[in-house]
């Protein structure tokens, strides 16, 4: 063998090693960004975690969420700032699901599923209509003010009368 063939051998050796490294690089970003999405999935998880606990560790606030988004009495100024507070956390992280899922990090659908669909419910009450009416305009991206709005005027997004279960009453 020549050393000129040596060389050619060497080169194409060379050339085997630059494709596989290529080729290990590309499969340690894939499971690089498959770790990044399952952790912007665990944190979105967590901040929903935080608002629904909330709700369903408090019995006082779970009723004056009840109370403030049905309009069945009137809210003084404390309570109306609570309410507005409320709904613009949950506003907010559903946001972060339908960025995520504009972004591709989350699936195609994920939002109008998960956030978005539980956004609607509220939004569709009373007070939760009438604090969009005017929070939309502002703090948020016109695209997702778009797609909150559509999913609201969606047909058959009428809230359904009577869809509270009903509770028996207990002696307390």
């Amino acid at each position: 063998m020549s050393l000129e063939q040596l060389s050619y051998f060497a080169q194409i050796i060379g050339s085997a090693g630059v494709i596989l490294s290529l080729v290990f690089v590309g499969l340690q970003i894939r499971q690089n960004t498959a770790a990044l999405q399952r952790n912007e999935h665990n944190s979105t998880m967590s901040q929903w975690t935080v608002l629904r606990m909330a709700i369903a560790e408090n019995r006082e606030l779970a009723e004056f969420m009840t109370v403030g988004l049905s309009g069945e009495r009137a809210l003084d100024a404390a309570d109306q700032l609570r309410l507005e507070q409320f709904l613009q956390e949950h506003a907010w992280a559903a946001f972060h699901i339908w960025d995520r899922t504009q972004r591709g990090v989350f699936a195609k659908g994920t939002f109008e599923m998960t956030g978005g669909a539980h956004l609607r419910t509220l939004l569709m009450t009373p007070r939760g209509s009438a604090w969009w009416r005017d929070a939309k305009e502002v703090g948020f991206y016109p695209g997702f003010v778009a797609d909150v709005d559509a999913m609201v005027a969606a047909p058959g997004s009428s809230p359904p009368q009577d869809s509270a279960p009903q509770v028996a009453a207990t002696d307390a």
